[in-house]
Order: C-alpha cells, then sequence, then structure tokens
C-alpha cells in the first residue's frame, strides 16, 4: 500500500514537473512594453526597457517584479514603476510614471533637488531655477536617489498635500515654483507659504483640516483684488474659528515673518 502511494506520489510530481517545464518553455518572453500613465511626460519607454533587464526569449514565470522595479528607479530615480503585466503568451508590459522637478531644501551648505516623488535627483551649492524651496522641520536626507524624508514623515505629507492641491488648481509642477517662493514647516502647527508675489499665506491647521485651510487662504490669494488684499505684500491668515468653521483674515503689516518665525524670509 505504502509503495502504491509513493507510486501515485512521484507519478505526480512529475506530471506538475512536466508542466512546469513545458509552461518555462512556451510562455517566453517575445516582446517587452512600456507605457507612461501621463502624455505630456517625457518618453522613456525605451530606457525603461532597457533599464528593466528583462531579455527576450526568457521564461515569463522567471521575471522577479520587484528586481525589474529596483532596477528601473534606480537608474532613473524620476521614473516610478507602477505595476508589471505579464500578457500571456509571450508580452511583458512595464507601466510607469515620470515625475516632475518639483522642490528643493538646503542642507548644510547644500541644495538638495526633488522631483515630486519626494525623492532627490540632484544637489548643488546654491538655489536652483524651476523649484520652491521648503524649509524642513525635522531630519532630512542627503543621499541622490533617497526619499528626503520616509513616507509617514511630517514634511514629507505636507508636501505632498500641497503639490496635489496646487495641481487641483490646474499648475504645472513648473508653474507652482513659478508662484511659490517657499514653503515653511519650522513652526509646529504652522505652515508659511511665501508667493514670489510677496504676499504669504499661513495656515494655522496641519492635520486633516490643512488642504481645505490652504484652499481657502490659496483662493483669498488669487481673488486678492476684490477683497482688498495685496499680492505683493502682508499675510492672509487661516485657521479654524471657535465655532469650527475656517477663517480668513489679511493682515497688511510688514515684518510677519521674521516677528513669528525670528528669521529673516
Amino acid at each position: 500500500m505504502r509503495n502504491k502511494r509513493l507510486i501515485i506520489l512521484l507519478s505526480v510530481v512529475a506530471v506538475l514537473v512536466v508542466f512546469i517545464i513545458a509552461g518555462c518553455a512556451t510562455f517566453l518572453v517575445r516582446d517587452v512594453e512600456a507605457y507612461g500613465y501621463y502624455e505630456n511626460a517625457p518618453d522613456y519607454d525605451g530606457k525603461v526597457i532597457e533599464a528593466s533587464g528583462i531579455k527576450k526569449n526568457s521564461s515569463m514565470f522567471f521575471i522577479k517584479d520587484s528586481a525589474v522595479k529596483n532596477r528601473i528607479e534606480n537608474a532613473y530615480y524620476n521614473v516610478e514603476v507602477i505595476n508589471i503585466e505579464r500578457k500571456f503568451p509571450d508580452r511583458v508590459s512595464i507601466n510607469y510614471i515620470v515625475h516632475d522637478n518639483a522642490f528643493q531644501y538646503l542642507s548644510g551648505n547644500t541644495y538638495y533637488q526633488c522631483y515630486s516623488s519626494g525623492r532627490i535627483g540632484s544637489s548643488s551649492d546654491v538655489e536652483q531655477f524651476g523649484f520652491f524651496t521648503i524649509k524642513p522641520s525635522s531630519a532630512v536626507a542627503t543621499t541622490l536617489g533617497a526619499y528626503f524624508q520616509n513616507s509617514d514623515g511630517y514634511d514629507r505629507v505636507l508636501t505632498g498635500k500641497f503639490i496635489e492641491y496646487m495641481r487641483s488648481t490646474g499648475k504645472s509642477d513648473w508653474q507652482i515654483a513659478d508662484s511659490v517662493r517657499f514653503v515653511d514647516f519650522t513652526r509646529s502647527g504652522y505652515v508659511f507659504i511665501k508667493t514670489v508675489a510677496g504676499c504669504g499665506v499661513e495656515v494655522r491647521g496641519t492635520g486633516e483640516e490643512f488642504s481645505e485651510l490652504l484652499d481657502k487662504g490659496w483662493s483669498a490669494f488669487m481673488k486678492s483684488d476684490s477683497l482688498g488684499i495685496s499680492q505683493v505684500s502682508g499675510v492672509i491668515r487661516v485657521g479654524v474659528g471657535a465655532d469650527g468653521n475656517p477663517t480668513v483674515v489679511y493682515s497688511p503689516e510688514d515684518g510677519y515673518y521674521e516677528k513669528y518665525y525670528g528669521v529673516s524670509a
């Protein structure tokens, strides 16, 4: 009886091995494709395919997604691989995003420029054109290719929300940099945005209410002519009132940033 069971087990294993070998021999990579998610993004199809390391005539089953993703993202810091699809019997599709230049920050005597994903793409001795500057509240990375903070980092979360909101108003990443001089996260519970025009927007709330308050403050800035606000001076302070509703107050005085943050704007 035992021999019979053993024979059956070995037969099943042998059949499975045959199927695996046949599958690996049948489902070979004949074509590798790459698709960028955004039409206006640079065409990186060829670069992504080359960096993927996927060889034609290799088995579809032996492709390790994490290894392919790491190879591509280590070759191009501005590229994020979304997924890798196996389109049987013989095609592999790599879907990716190309992130734009977004912001920079000073650490020591060096400025580090980041893509909108939060990854560091370059460094320089002086501020670079095409990026808005952030003033982080806590430690930041300084290694090219690294994310400037962990995904749950205070400054990274708020920077992401800020970029997301500004994009929702119709601004591209370069237009954000063209409108914003810097964003300061150093004062706990507050975010101070200095516009290129000169007026500041202070958001008093960095939790779930941040995006709503930012909308109130930025909308007031954009409608300054009708609200008696100067776009070139003063500060728009946005917070939550005693009744739980957003409040918007414009203060035209000079030196506001220096007074509350203790350093020059």
